[in-house]
């Protein structure tokens, strides 16, 4: 059996700190910036703008782009930004009926995207970064239900420990020995969140795969943030505009870093998967939830209590059993499959006996 070795270098060392202070730092920054009322986010205005961004990164920092291909390959090249083959995509975008399909899953990140920042007013930021893991628990049952994707008795397991995490991480004890929970409209709209986010990931990949399987993803990608950029757009311009004293009047510095920071967050995972593995980015993920405690102790006044760190510990296991319990399903497959086929053969070969027997 073939043995892989993983090696620790330094630049998977940062991109992994990175990632860990990326995922924390939307929920961190958000939690700082709702401490003033005058610098409290308009959600719709900031998710905008990350559209807006995450379009232009788009052009950018993919390298170039083939415009014989239209972001199907990547030109090699010394050049880093390239429009053209971005604007000829725009153009197809807008004659190509089957667009409209992406704004299924587009509603529910736009609405996704906006829940966050409601929640983040009824629950501190650590708090959050722990529920959030949810959605995880919400994608297994939905891709069992609906996909019919086997899931191994380890990530079973996972899914239930998960939620057993992520309850015990929000109970608080009074000093008269009973319990609450922290917020509970809050944790309800964190299962509407993780429901939503299930349900736009099943469709995306029961759908899209299926119809626009052959098309480039950072294609697929931009006509999604497209109806981000209409969506949020529509929202503030028909309702935040006119109170506001001016678009960008209103945009303080920490509003600013929540941009970047969101925006960033999708480029160093993807340099993570590529250079490290996706298991380095559960790892990355997993401590952004004590980074976010840490942070928050000493920023926002935060007071872990042992059902905090008990749960996070919990949610930490549960998701690296349910990413490294996969090749339990996948031995289960293979199996069944050389099985499948060791019959196959011998049926082969006792029709051709028969063959030989009676002819």
């Amino acid at each position: 059996m073939r043995l892989m070795k993983t090696y620790i270098n330094s630049s998977t060392i940062i991109l992994s700190f990175l990632l860990c202070v990326f995922n924390a730092s939307e929920s961190l920054l958000v939690g700082i910036a709702n401490l003033r009322q005058e610098t409290k986010p308009n959600s719709t205005k900031i998710i905008f703008l990350v559209e807006l961004v995450k379009i232009v990164e788009l052009g950018c920092f993919s390298g170039g782009i083939s415009q014989e291909t239209a972001f199907s390959q990547y030109r090699k090249s010394n050049s880093i930004i390239n429009f053209a083959p971005l604007i000829q995509s725009l153009k197809s975008i807008f004659t190509d009926s089957t667009t409209l399909l992406f704004g299924i899953p587009a509603m529910a990140y736009f609405i996704n995207n906006n829940l966050v920042f409601l929640i983040l007013n009824l629950m501190n930021p650590p708090t959050f970064t722990v529920l959030s893991n949810l959605k995880i628990l919400t994608t297994g049952l939905f891709s069992y239900i609906f996909l019919n994707r086997i899931l191994s008795t380890t990530q079973w397991i996972s899914l239930v420990l998960l939620f057993i995490g992520t309850t015990i991480a929000q109970i608080q004890f009074s000093s008269e020995g009973s319990f609450e929970f922290t917020s509970p409209f809050g944790f309800l709209l964190i299962l509407i969140f993780s429901s939503i986010s299930a349900g736009a990931s099943v469709y995306t990949e029961y759908v899209m795969k299926d119809k626009f399987g052959n098309e480039s993803i950072n294609l697929q990608n931009i006509k999604l943030y497209l109806f981000g950029v209409l969506l949020n757009g529509l929202v503030y311009f028909t309702l935040s505009y006119r109170s506001d004293d001016g678009f960008f009047l209103t945009l303080y510095p920490i509003h600013y870093a929540i941009i970047i920071s969101v925006c960033s967050l999708g480029l160093i995972t993807s340099a993570i998967i590529k250079y490290s593995g996706s298991i380095t980015k559960v790892y990355a993920s997993s401590l952004a939830m004590f980074f976010s405690g840490f942070v928050c102790y000493y920023i926002l006044e935060f007071s872990p209590n042992i059902n905090f760190f008990l749960g996070a510990l919990i949610c930490c296991l549960s998701v690296h059993m349910y990413s490294t319990g996969g090749l339990d399903q996948y031995n289960v497959i293979r199996s069944k499959e050389q099985e499948s086929s060791l019959i196959n053969e011998d049926l082969e070969e006792n029709i051709g006996l028969e063959k030989k027997i009676f002819y």
